[in-house]
């Protein structure tokens, strides 16, 4: 029987974990009547699970956990990084409920290359979605998202995804539970790599040199030797370090990154809403 409810996800700037915590209570209030035991959730960030942050890190799900799994898309794609996060996640036939959130224009073939590596890694996907929120490297698109509607429908999706859950979930006995059909979501696994952007962080006069953007920076591309810079060949552009700075120091400074920004925040993409697949 299920125990507890894990949400787990990768969030340079804070709003894929905003989502995934939602959901994540969200589902764990909707399984409660079919648990016998008191179910509880907890957050677990898979910054942990990068070389850089932990080496010797890996988890190991079991058939108890429901597992909530959230990642940010960059370019219509999972971050290249978020592979090395999944490498050291064992599902174990967990069941898991797949998340991306992206800035309003397409997530692309993201949500479908983590339903594909979730597969193999082990887990029994139930359901995928994917939610908008404000853009993390151009602020003015998709302000405000999530907004009250992108709320409620959290809420349906996590109160469908629970109906769903308690037909595979609620006996002991393996061999009486369903067998979970294929999600049809759209994409391909490319085989190109991702496109890296050119635009990356950088400090302003304000920066003190505190060094929290270094801690927290996902592949290491800012250097102990100059905090300001980051190093374009390691550098994703994920705004982990923009979130961190205290200062407010870090940000999209020069000419190519205002040209692109003005660029980007003329387009007036028209409103998306999530899209599930269960």
């Amino acid at each position: 029987m299920i125990k507890n409810v894990v949400g787990m996800y990768f969030s340079p700037s804070g709003a894929t974990a905003k989502i995934t915590k939602k959901i994540t209570i969200e589902l764990t209030d909707n399984m409660r009547d079919s648990c016998l035991d008191d179910l509880s959730y907890s957050f677990y960030d898979m910054l942990c699970l990068s070389e850089r942050h932990g080496i010797n890190t890996s988890i190991d799900c079991t058939d108890e956990t429901i597992v909530v799994m959230g990642l940010p898309v960059m370019s219509g794609r999972i971050p290249e990084i978020c592979k090395e996060m999944l490498s050291k996640v064992n599902g174990n036939g967990a069941y898991l409920i797949a998340l991306v959130s992206y800035g309003n224009n397409s997530y692309g073939d993201a949500l479908y290359e983590l339903y594909t590596y979730a597969n193999e890694r082990g887990f029994n996907v139930i359901s995928a979605a994917a939610f908008i929120a404000q853009h993390s490297m151009f602020p003015k698109v998709a302000e405000s998202r999530p907004d009250a509607n992108d709320i409620k429908k959290m809420i349906e999706f996590s109160r469908i995804s629970a109906k769903k859950l308690k037909r595979f979930v609620c006996t002991d006995i393996s061999s009486m539970r369903g067998r979970l059909a294929p999600l049809m979501i759209p994409g391909s696994i490319p085989k190109r790599k991702p496109m890296k952007l050119p635009i990356h962080p950088t400090a302003n006069s304000l920066c003190i040199s505190c060094g929290k953007c270094k801690e927290v920076c996902p592949v290491g591309a800012i250097s102990t030797d100059d905090l300001r810079k980051s190093n374009p060949k390691e550098c994703i552009s994920c705004t982990s370090c923009i979130k961190a700075c205290p200062q407010d120091a870090r940000g999209f400074y020069g000419s190519l990154a205002r040209a692109t920004r003005i660029a980007r925040e003329k387009l007036h993409f028209k409103r998306k809403d999530p899209e599930w697949f269960i």
